[in-house]
């Protein structure tokens, strides 16, 4: 585990400088389009298909207009194409002379490829992998389906990654482009030998043992995440799951790095059927896009977002205040190109605003309909009966009924008044504000007072609202409720200067 340590010192430091303007994921989103723009992505055909499929014509038309993506078959390639990102289609059979463009980690079998010992032949078994050089990336699938299955997993934590009926199976790092198995990690192997398994009605829960506090009620956590996903499913009229969703909690970012491949504090994988989160926190909305299902970002965001803005009001305040602040946002340009959504917090502001506005004009049914387009605008064609230029204006005008202006600023004074903590502990505030940290636990620190407490004061505009929490630096000394359970996120709206005076007596490392 030494390697992939050094990975993310790497990757994790320039992450702490600028927690404050970017959350980890959108610093990965900015490494992802960094990585793509600086070179040409060659779709290879294999020469001894016939024709391209029925789903590759679908999308032929759109990526020959794109010209950074270039379309050929595989004996068509010349030593420029070489420099560049190869993608595979599929099936091994259909290549000519695959074996003479795949770094030498990778070797053909007659029904699919191997790396090391592992072996690959089913037809969705699928590779991504970037050359020990660090400046090309190939993809191979067993089939076309397989091969798409890598295009929606982002790969900033690994040098490969393999795709295995939807899920990351294996990831690790080459040593001159060759196998090495010292720096391969199998992922079921990992948390089969660390994490517990706990099974609910909706749920099989695999764990790290460490995310709980020594007196937390556990079955009662549990079962309380089946009632959750039962009021997801009657909000958003979901229908029950035919089978249980695979749900791995991890104690932080470290673990669910090596034993899912994956960034930040939750991804999921639909057609898995699978979601990995940092603790609890991020599982229930990870399990709305596992159920909604394969869609692009903007409305898998935005039917999450609408979820909350129906249990909470305060939630869609925020999201319009959000959007209100930012006059030279398009929402044409973000609906026009998925790469907009940069994981920001205008992106799921926006996501979230125009799904209500969606839902609100002409039903929640037809906008999952329309999610399951491709083509957006097709998409909007065949469900509303609309080009994409009149939605757009409608929601114009439904932005301009729901415009938030913010007031004059206002001092917001937080107080914690701790009973006992660690002589060498300090009191940090977290929250989804770049003036509380952007969730980085341990960015903002409150000053000892001479009574004992711990405060700082802040100025926001009048109608922000904040989501915050309380911990010692980090997420494993997250203060908790009095029951010793972790608590949801404290929310306040800004209305004028106002103190707010926090009690601690628990926290999770001291429980």
């Amino acid at each position: 585990m030494l390697k992939l340590k050094f990975m993310l010192t790497i990757f994790l430091l320039p992450c702490n400088l600028l927690f404050a303007q970017k959350s980890l994921d959108s610093l990965m989103y900015s490494y992802q389009q960094k990585f793509w723009s600086e070179k040409e992505y060659v779709f290879v055909q294999g020469r001894l298909c016939d024709s391209f499929s029925i789903e590759l014509n679908n999308v032929y038309e759109v990526w020959k207009k794109n010209p950074q993506f270039i379309v050929k078959y595989d004996d068509q390639l010349d030593s420029i194409d070489l420099t560049k990102h190869l993608n595979f289609w599929g099936p091994v059979k259909s290549y000519k002379y695959l074996d003479k463009y795949l770094p030498s980690a990778i070797t053909l079998t007659e029904n699919g490829f191997k790396l090391g010992s592992y072996l690959f032949s089913d037809s969705l078994d699928a590779i991504s992998l970037i050359s020990s050089e660090g400046n090309r990336r190939f993809q191979l699938g067993n089939s076309f389906e397989g091969t798409k299955t890598l295009w929606t997993t982002f790969q900033d934590i690994s040098q490969y990654f393999v795709m295995q009926n939807y899920a990351i199976t294996q990831h690790g790092f080459l040593t001159d482009n060759k196998f090495d198995v010292e720096s391969n990690y199998d992922v079921a192997a990992l948390r089969n030998k660390q994490l517990k398994k706990y099974e609910t009605k909706y749920y099989s829960f695999f764990y790290d043992q460490q995310i709980f506090s020594k007196n937390q009620n556990v079955d009662s956590l549990f079962l309380f995440e089946d009632a959750k996903l039962d009021d997801v499913i009657k909000r958003l009229h979901f229908n029950y799951p035919q089978r249980k969703i695979e749900c791995y909690l991890y104690k932080d970012l470290e673990q669910k790095y090596y034993m899912s491949a994956t960034p930040g504090f939750g991804n999921p994988f639909p057609k898995a059927f699978q979601n990995h989160s940092i603790g609890f926190g991020p599982a229930e909305h990870e399990s709305i896009h596992v159920l909604f299902g394969n869609a692009s970002t903007i409305f898998s965001e935005g039917i999450v977002g609408y979820y909350y803005s129906t249990k909470d009001s305060l939630e869609w305040k925020k999201n319009k205040s959000i959007v209100s602040q930012h006059p030279d946002f398009s929402m044409k340009d973000f609906l026009n190109n998925s790469n907009n959504f940069n994981f920001s917090q205008l992106s799921y502001a926006a996501s979230a605003h125009f799904a209500k506005y969606l839902i609100d004009t002409y039903g929640l049914e037809k906008f999952k309909s329309a999610a399951s387009f491709q083509d957006i605008s097709k998409g909007f064609r065949e469900n509303y009966n609309k080009s994409l230029d009149e939605i757009i204006e409608g929601w114009n005008a439904y932005f301009q009924n729901n415009k938030v202006e913010l007031g004059t600023e206002r001092e917001i004074v937080y107080k914690i008044i701790a009973n006992t903590i660690p002589d060498t502990s300090s009191i940090y505030i977290v929250g989804d504000n770049v003036l509380l940290g952007m969730w980085n636990a341990g960015s903002i620190k409150l000053l000892k007072q001479n009574d004992g407490s711990w405060a700082r004061k802040f100025n926001f505009a009048e109608g922000t609202i904040l989501n915050y929490k309380i911990t010692r630096g980090s997420w494993d000394t997250e203060a908790l409720d009095e029951k010793g359970n972790v608590p949801p996120n404290s929310v306040i709206e800004v209305k004028g200067n106002e103190t707010f005076v926090i009690y601690v007596n628990k926290w999770k490392d001291l429980n």
